[in-house]
């Protein structure tokens, strides 16, 4: 039975999904943005491999312009160049609204128990390494210890991202340490209601240096055991779609500490952030790289760049086929109308299709136009309000 190729066109056209490397539906569009990211950061990471040091990349862009796919990329191109790279999408792993300077040490720690968590088994240097900083954990934590126990039982019969019995799970991640489990623990209680949530955040954070010197222990045990060659990249994807003051507060107001974490570290920020600072300039405390959005226009103008507008259309037609439309111009008005926003693009595709009955014509693309419109209009007056 053949599938409606509507339906399946809408399902190619979700805007919450990054595309990873080798999936059909990428069109390469470095060309046109100007930077190719993952060739740039590979190369910025090789640069300072060679001078000792840990490069930390805070990777800007509006939402929507790309970032997720290009980190992906990016991501695929460092493990070619031997590196491991411990990723986290950071809004799935933590809480959704908030996050603070401790919960992000806390996740990297995750992400290292996930990948090498199984080690403390057969290397007794990350045995001890990873003993020690779990013992400062539950010493520092230990008011708290009703509760963390609580939250592991709730994890283990929940099965929240991990198997019954052995591991316990935070989103992707399974979690192999008392450590590991620990801190997932934690995150459990960080996503609750009650006066613990920011309680046991402030008893972390009366140790932040501490707690990038128990970080830093646990990258050394393990850096280099599997390979001399090994070199180890964090990328923190999502951080973005948090609010800017909350990026502001977790990430530029403890610049100086994240710049001594003994690993390379990539995050994306908001592109406001550049723009409009809360603080300080983004760019005195990180290496800074911005992705742009599609430059479907002339310079200065709401002239269509054909060339642009053309290279947009292909990658269009590997999620919508072109018998989908009625005519090119319907596409190039859907094009135009998204203002070189990939994910605003696709939103248009969805409700356009989500009305044809069997083409997209200039009457449902007009309607998409103003349905994404309305959306954007109700998000400022919101914002209106809370000013």
């Amino acid at each position: 039975m053949s599938q409606d190729p509507i339906l399946v066109a809408l399902n190619n056209c979700n805007p919450n999904q990054p595309l990873e490397p080798g999936d059909p539906r990428f069109v390469d569009l470095d060309d046109i943005r100007g930077l190719a990211l993952r060739e740039y950061l590979s190369r910025l990471l090789r640069a300072a491999d060679s001078d000792e040091r840990f490069e930390k990349v805070a990777v800007a862009g509006h939402r929507g312009s790309g970032k997720s796919t290009e980190l992906n990329r990016a991501q695929a191109e460092l493990v070619e160049n031997s590196y491991v790279t411990l990723w986290a999408s950071v809004n799935e792993n933590l809480d959704p609204k908030e996050i603070s300077f401790s919960d992000i040490i806390r996740l990297i720690v995750m992400l290292i128990d996930d990948r090498f968590g199984h080690l403390t088994h057969s290397h007794p240097q990350v045995k001890e390494a990873f003993d020690v900083v779990g013992q400062w954990f539950q010493e520092v934590t230990k008011t708290f210890s009703k509760q963390i126990s609580s939250a592991m039982d709730l994890g283990l019969k929940g099965q929240v991202g991990g198997s019954l019995g052995a591991e316990i799970g935070v989103g992707v991640l399974k979690l192999k340490t008392e450590l590991g489990k620990l801190s997932a623990a934690i995150s459990v209680i960080r996503r609750s209601e009650g006066s613990e949530r920011t309680e046991i955040r402030e008893t972390l954070e009366r140790y932040n240096n501490q707690l990038v010197l128990n970080l830093n222990s646990l990258l050394r045990a393990v850096t280099g055991v599997e390979s001399p060659a090994q070199r180890l990249v964090i990328i923190l994807d999502n951080v973005d779609k948090y609010d800017p003051r909350v990026v502001n507060e977790a990430f530029l107001g403890n610049a100086d500490l994240f710049r001594q974490i003994d690993s390379h570290l990539v995050f994306t920020i908001q592109s406001s952030l550049l723009l409009s600072p809360v603080d300080g300039a983004v760019e005195q405390s990180f290496t800074t790289l911005v992705l742009p959005m599609l430059p479907v226009f002339h310079r200065h103008t709401r002239r269509l760049d054909s060339k642009v507008v053309e290279r947009v259309r292909e990658a269009i037609y590997k999620r919508v086929p072109p018998s989908l439309f009625a005519d090119v111009d319907t596409v190039d008005h859907l094009i135009k109308a998204s203002g070189g926003c990939w994910r605003d693009l696709l939103r248009l595709l969805q409700d356009a299709l989500l009305r044809a009955k069997t083409q997209i014509g200039p009457a449902e693309a007009k309607a998409a136009v103003e349905q994404v419109g309305q959306t954007y209009q109700r998000l400022l007056r919101s914002e209106d309000d809370l000013q």
